[in-house]
């Protein structure tokens, strides 16, 4: 991927943690890989060799691809700066959450979902929406207990990327989320 490429998706990935929700689309990415357009390229933005990830799952293709392609150290994820997963169930996971004195030092989470739009009806509140913003992505039972914890972690807590195909959008834990 061109650095050029990079520095575009990471003033994108910027943005959409600004704006929670907010829906942004990628170029589609030639590259081969286990994960979808969208994900691909957020990874090469993100990883290096200095960037420990993990996955929340075992894969073999994946984990490779990781090592070199984007030459990260694939990791635990109690020991994970991003973690990225292609099935994704909201049950307990151990991905860093931060500490009060250093909430920075959290995980963020890229999930790979069907759709961004089909699914549960959600209200986002919160910096970064002017009033309310509605969302509805096709994300899996649990997630509503999952961002409400989430949030009440706050200023501790892990940030979310949902991708699906080229698209992705970014739920921060300051986010708060509810049923519409």
């Amino acid at each position: 991927m061109m650095t050029l490429d990079c520095q575009w998706t990471f003033r994108m990935l910027l943005e959409a943690m600004s704006c929670p929700g907010q829906r942004m689309t990628l170029p589609d990415s030639a590259e081969e890989s286990p994960f979808r357009p969208a994900c691909t390229t957020i990874l090469h933005t993100l990883l290096d060799a200095d960037t420990p990830v993990a996955l929340a799952y075992p894969d073999a293709a994946a984990e490779h691809w990781l090592r070199t392609r984007c030459y990260a150290p694939v990791v635990p994820p109690k020991d994970a700066v991003f973690a990225v997963a292609t099935d994704w169930s909201w049950e307990e996971h151990v991905f860093p959450i931060g500490t009060e004195e250093e909430p920075e030092n959290s995980a963020t989470l890229i999930i790979e979902i069907p759709t961004l739009q089909g699914g549960p009806d959600l209200i986002l509140r919160g910096p970064g929406i002017q009033s309310t913003r509605a969302i509805a992505p096709e994300i899996g039972a649990g997630f509503l207990p999952f961002s409400q914890h989430n949030h009440s972690l706050y200023p501790r807590g892990v940030d979310l990327i949902l991708c699906s195909g080229r698209d992705f959008l970014c739920l921060p834990r300051t986010t708060e989320i509810e049923e519409a």
